[in-house]
């Protein structure tokens, strides 16, 4: 048999649970099994159905801040002995809370999970402590942003021509309802839909193949209007997916 090359190489996101509700959880599953979860929000039977009940291969999972709809599920990830790694803050929060030991990282400085890359860094959410991550796939099979719970995105990614963004576009502006009480933290903490646009048509390359839209708000979004106007700027030769729990999607970093 041939060897494998890296365009033959696909990775699968599965969508465990995605919104403030149902809390936010997404696995990354290589070709070689590695399972890496991206946030832990939700119930731990969902993680586990989501991930085909395969704990042995999650080689850890990556937190981007303290809230609950992200980290719900951290007492069974320690009891099974999967590794998590977020920023400093959250990590000492949860240490004094529980007497867990997650991992702090420092930001924009890359390390390893299992055979996947990763570089963290801050993303600002309404004064906590927030990471987003740049996480490289194994076998060179692509290069994918996570960012969710932001209010804007503060780097610029185009020069390392990203493959796959799985970014939170929680509201539309002309859906806000401004007498709810959760209006200023909505706006100062969550990314709204031409803040999205604007992210992927600063970062665009003909590199980009998949942007995944996550964490819409139930009553503040349209998800129809934000795929089509996401599309509009990725263009036709992007695959621009809403998230919804159960969802699987193929990346290929050369699809054609």
């Amino acid at each position: 048999m041939a060897p494998r090359k890296a365009g033959d190489v696909k990775m699968l996101l599965k969508v465990i649970s995605t919104g403030s509700q149902a809390g936010n959880c997404y696995a990354l599953i290589a070709d070689n099994r590695e399972i890496l979860l991206l946030d832990f929000g939700c119930e731990p039977n969902k993680i586990l159905r989501g991930i085909g009940y395969r704990v042995s291969d999650v080689c850890g999972a990556l937190l981007t801040h303290m809230h609950g709809d992200h980290v719900k599920a951290y007492r069974w990830l320690f009891q099974n002995g999967i590794p998590i790694f977020t920023n400093d803050e959250t990590a000492e929060h949860f240490e004094i809370i529980s007497g867990e030991k997650m991992t702090g990282k420092p930001e924009r400085i890359p390390f390893e999970v299992g055979s996947y890359r990763v570089t963290p860094f801050y993303l600002p959410h309404d004064n906590t402590p927030n990471f987003g991550f740049l996480i490289d796939f194994p076998d060179d099979a692509g290069r994918l942003l996570y960012a969710t719970d932001f209010e804007y995105l503060p780097y610029t990614f185009k020069s390392l021509k990203i493959n796959y963004f799985l970014l939170e576009c929680n509201h539309q502006a002309d859906l806000v309802d401004r007498s709810e009480a959760k209006y200023e933290h909505s706006l100062r903490g969550h990314s709204e839909l031409e803040t999205v646009k604007e992210i992927i048509r600063v970062n665009k390359t003909p590199d980009m193949r998949n942007v995944i839209l996550c964490h819409l708000s139930s009553g503040w979004s349209d998800p129809k209007i934000m795929q089509k106007e996401v599309q509009s700027v990725a263009g036709k030769w992007v695959k621009v997916d809403v998230a919804r729990a159960g969802m699987s999607v193929e990346m290929s970093k050369y699809p054609f």
